[in-house]
Protein backbone atom coordinates (compact mmCIF):
# COMPACT_ATOMS: atom_id res chain seq x y z
CA UNK A 1 0.00 0.00 0.00
CA UNK A 2 1.26 3.56 -0.62
CA UNK A 3 2.33 5.47 2.33
CA UNK A 4 3.76 8.97 2.46
CA UNK A 5 5.94 10.92 5.16
CA UNK A 6 6.63 14.35 5.28
CA UNK A 7 9.50 15.32 2.89
CA UNK A 8 13.04 16.03 4.61
CA UNK A 9 13.13 19.50 4.43
CA UNK A 10 9.66 19.58 6.28
CA UNK A 11 8.84 20.30 10.06
CA UNK A 12 6.07 19.22 11.25
CA UNK A 13 4.56 19.27 15.06
CA UNK A 14 1.04 17.51 16.41
CA UNK A 15 -0.63 19.86 18.78
CA UNK A 16 -4.17 17.98 19.62
CA UNK A 17 -6.12 17.98 16.87
CA UNK A 18 -4.05 20.12 14.18
CA UNK A 19 -0.63 19.43 12.28
CA UNK A 20 1.42 22.41 11.77
CA UNK A 21 3.20 21.99 8.70
CA UNK A 22 6.03 24.17 6.96
CA UNK A 23 8.91 24.02 4.52
CA UNK A 24 11.79 25.16 6.25
CA UNK A 25 13.28 27.01 7.08
CA UNK A 26 10.94 29.67 4.92
CA UNK A 27 8.00 28.35 5.68
CA UNK A 28 4.95 29.37 5.04
CA UNK A 29 2.93 27.38 7.98
CA UNK A 30 0.44 25.22 6.63
CA UNK A 31 -2.14 24.64 9.66
CA UNK A 32 -4.24 21.46 8.97
CA UNK A 33 -7.28 21.21 11.35
CA UNK A 34 -9.97 18.65 11.07
CA UNK A 35 -10.31 16.33 7.98
CA UNK A 36 -7.43 17.87 6.49
CA UNK A 37 -5.21 16.31 9.68
CA UNK A 38 -6.73 13.57 9.84
CA UNK A 39 -5.56 12.95 6.13
CA UNK A 40 -2.49 13.82 6.84
CA UNK A 41 -1.96 11.11 9.72
CA UNK A 42 -3.74 8.24 7.72
CA UNK A 43 -1.38 9.25 4.85
CA UNK A 44 1.88 9.33 7.02
CA UNK A 45 -0.04 6.31 9.08
CA UNK A 46 0.92 2.29 9.14
CA UNK A 47 -1.44 -0.03 7.70
CA UNK A 48 -2.13 -2.38 4.52
CA UNK A 49 -5.50 0.41 4.15
CA UNK A 50 -5.79 3.04 1.69
CA UNK A 51 -4.94 6.35 2.68
CA UNK A 52 -8.98 7.02 2.35
CA UNK A 53 -10.11 3.59 4.25
CA UNK A 54 -7.74 4.35 7.30
CA UNK A 55 -8.96 8.24 7.41
CA UNK A 56 -12.99 6.88 7.23
CA UNK A 57 -13.11 5.53 10.22
CA UNK A 58 -12.51 8.88 12.01
CA UNK A 59 -14.74 11.09 9.34
CA UNK A 60 -17.32 8.63 9.82
CA UNK A 61 -17.56 8.28 6.51
CA UNK A 62 -17.63 5.36 4.21
CA UNK A 63 -13.85 4.91 2.43
CA UNK A 64 -15.48 4.61 -0.93
CA UNK A 65 -17.36 7.90 -0.32
CA UNK A 66 -14.29 10.15 0.22
CA UNK A 67 -11.40 8.80 -2.10
CA UNK A 68 -11.15 11.08 -4.56
CA UNK A 69 -10.88 13.50 -1.95
CA UNK A 70 -8.68 11.92 -0.15
CA UNK A 71 -6.41 11.12 -2.83
CA UNK A 72 -6.83 14.84 -4.20
CA UNK A 73 -5.91 16.16 -1.34
CA UNK A 74 -2.68 14.08 -0.88
CA UNK A 75 -1.94 15.23 -4.57
CA UNK A 76 -1.85 18.51 -3.71
CA UNK A 77 0.26 18.01 -0.29
CA UNK A 78 3.17 16.37 -2.37
CA UNK A 79 2.54 18.90 -5.12
CA UNK A 80 3.93 21.96 -2.67
CA UNK A 81 6.40 19.72 -1.43
CA UNK A 82 5.55 18.67 1.81
CA UNK A 83 4.69 14.77 1.42
CA UNK A 84 6.85 12.20 -0.70
CA UNK A 85 6.21 8.56 -0.82
CA UNK A 86 7.74 6.30 1.76
CA UNK A 87 10.18 4.64 -0.59
CA UNK A 88 11.19 7.59 -2.13
CA UNK A 89 14.34 9.67 -1.12
CA UNK A 90 15.45 8.28 2.39
CA UNK A 91 14.71 10.47 5.45
CA UNK A 92 17.03 12.65 6.73
CA UNK A 93 17.68 11.76 10.80
CA UNK A 94 17.12 14.83 13.31
CA UNK A 95 20.79 14.71 13.71
CA UNK A 96 21.62 15.14 10.75
CA UNK A 97 19.63 18.30 9.75
CA UNK A 98 20.97 22.27 9.69
CA UNK A 99 19.90 23.31 13.66
CA UNK A 100 18.21 25.98 12.19
CA UNK A 101 15.71 23.79 10.91
CA UNK A 102 14.86 22.67 14.04
CA UNK A 103 11.00 22.31 13.98
CA UNK A 104 10.28 23.17 17.74
CA UNK A 105 12.59 26.17 17.19
CA UNK A 106 10.85 27.34 13.82
CA UNK A 107 7.46 27.17 15.74
CA UNK A 108 8.31 29.42 18.48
Amino acid sequence: MIRYRPAADVGVIVHDDAVYVALLPQGPIVVLAGTAAVVWRAACGEGEDTIAERAAGSVDRDSSAIAEAVDGFVADLVARGLLVRAHEAPATAPSERDPRHDPQEFMS
